[in-house]
């Protein structure tokens, strides 16, 4: 059976009609599921729902205790802050229609953002730098134009001025393996000293741990889902932090044309930075509330056999689940320790077994005292210590009070944070707090920390392809193999995130209906 985009809408809106007639829930009693969704993340949930309204049978198995996956919300914690996926933007249609589906109210947080317009502090070798004083700083790195702007804007100056192909949009495409290099090799070749990369790609760096295993054309992918997002604000750094053209400006207004006019369910004007009202968590909440299926959690996904016909899923509590097809929504940094037999071909194997992923670890910190008041600076700063990027979350009863601090441990920061317990980590990270910013004394507290890398059902954070691995194995990576199907924002092409987690969720539910 073969449905082309069109058939398959239809297709999904007359099944959905007659399933609407009854909402007895199955459970595993009943019999085997249609298909096994591995991974309650956004992919899985929105495979799931669709290929439920289409009129099979869908059983979810989740190793966590939770639905989400790396959408995660600290309930618990003033502001209720994101561990995982934090915001959506102008082009996250998929995101506003399923908010919209399953009536998640949509807030916009543009007006905080802009309240914010003091930016962010530099701080390099524990010192503070003044971004005035930075074009001329003993520490800045930089040469001619490019010593004014901040170390956070280098990068993506090196880039909008030389990347060498425009069509960002096909960054995948065979006519560009020739820039399937390493951003090293590249920023080297347009006069980049390693000092320069060091300071301005690597620290707090984006992707990857070094400019040594990033690829250029990942860099292309993600310049290519900021020039779709442009309207969405000012402009927004590699790293999320605000992006001025120059050192101490302040951030421009967006143009009145970049903004849209608010879908249903949006608050607070024109869509532009928006998050899901109450956490973002709640959507795949909602969205696992609307299956009909079962939703198993606390199933750690140990052994896949999938044939022509067919496939068994066992879990690491003894259970086994058979169905028609499986689809696995699972990241390749978890799956590579999932038995699969037959093994995948060569290819989508090396792909599952190699492909890269950055290393994050957040802490969330609590102040009992506002103290950048203190000490006059912003809350938010930019560091090349343990403490790396360090945002301000901004979610209580006013745009401009402070709810908690977001510390980003990223690349090398990160997996070095990972080598401490838990305890002296949060020990470490409040003692570099009190030493660059001594008004905090006795005022922090860590409300909650996560590492993404030591997670094991995610072992790192996004995907993220190293040189030669889109030439190599990006086409093999979301191919079927027998009754397995792939999903998951590492194999999506057009979109990143939670926009690209329901881009491949969209493909592999075509994929599953075709087959079965």
């Amino acid at each position: 059976m073969s449905l082309n985009r069109r058939q398959f809408v239809a297709s999904t809106a007359a099944t959905a009609a007659v399933a609407s007639l009854s909402n007895t829930a199955w459970t595993a009693s009943s019999g085997d599921p249609d298909v096994i969704v591995i991974g309650a993340g956004l992919s899985g949930l929105e495979a799931a729902v669709t290929l439920e309204e289409s009129g099979l049978k869908v059983r979810v198995l989740e190793g966590r205790k939770r639905v989400g996956g790396r959408v995660y919300t600290l309930f618990d914690l003033p502001g209720h802050p994101e561990v995982g996926g934090n915001s959506i933007a102008n082009a996250y249609g998929r995101c506003l229609a399923a908010a919209q589906k399953y009536g998640i109210e949509v807030v916009n947080v543009m007006p905080r953002l802009m309240a914010n317009r003091a930016g962010q502090e530099l701080f390099l070798g524990g010192e503070h730098i003044a971004l005035k004083d930075w074009p001329t700083h003993r520490r800045n790195p930089f040469t001619a134009d490019m010593k004014k702007l901040p170390p956070w804007a280098w990068a993506d100056a090196m880039f909008k001025q030389h990347m060498p192909f425009r069509d960002l949009q096909n960054w995948y495409d065979e006519a560009h393996a020739q820039y399937d290099i390493s951003i090293h090799e590249f920023l080297s070749s347009k006069g980049a000293t390693d000092a320069m990369i060091r300071l301005g790609y690597d620290t707090n760096i984006a992707y990857g741990t070094t400019a040594y295993d990033v690829s250029l054309l990942q860099q292309a992918f993600s310049d290519h889902w900021q020039n779709v997002n442009r309207g969405a604000i000012m402009a927004f750094s590699r790293t999320g932090a605000v992006n001025a053209p120059t050192p101490g400006a302040a951030p421009a207004a967006p143009a009145a044309s970049a903004a849209p006019a608010s879908p249903p369910g949006m608050t607070g004007g024109s869509v532009l930075i928006g998050v899901f009202k109450g956490g973002n968590q709640r959507l795949p909440m909602a969205m696992a509330q609307r299956l009909k299926g079962d939703v198993l959690q606390g199933k750690r996904v140990v052994a896949i056999e999938t044939s022509a016909t067919g496939a068994k899923v066992t879990c690491s509590d003894g259970s086994v689940h058979r169905a028609k097809a499986v689809i696995c929504s699972m990241p390749f940094s978890t799956l590579r320790n999932v038995a699969i037999d037959p093994l995948p071909p060569p290819v989508q194997n090396k792909a599952i077994q190699t492909l890269g992923y950055i290393p994050i670890t957040q802490f969330h910190v609590l102040s009992k005292k506002p103290f950048w008041e203190t000490d006059g600076l912003s809350p938010s700063m930019w560091t090349d210590g343990p403490l790396g990027l360090v945002l301000a979350q901004k979610f209580g009863k006013t745009d401009t009070e402070v709810t908690s601090l977001t510390v980003w441990c990223r690349g090398l920061n990160g997996l070095y944070i990972d080598r401490f317990n838990v305890e002296d980590a949060k020990r470490m990270i409040i003692a570099e707090f009190e030493r660059l910013r001594p008004a905090s004394k006795g005022l922090l507290s860590v409300g909650a920390v996560h590492s993404w890398t030591t997670d094991p059902f995610s072992a790192g954070d996004w995907a993220i392809f190293h040189p030669g691995q889109v030439r190599e194995l990006r086409a093999a990576i979301a191919q079927p193999h027998q009754r397995l199907f792939f999903c998951g924002e590492h194999t999506s092409i057009g979109s990143r995130g939670m926009e690209g987690a329901f881009e491949s969720a969209e493909r592999v539910s075509l994929e599953v209906l075709g087959a079965i």
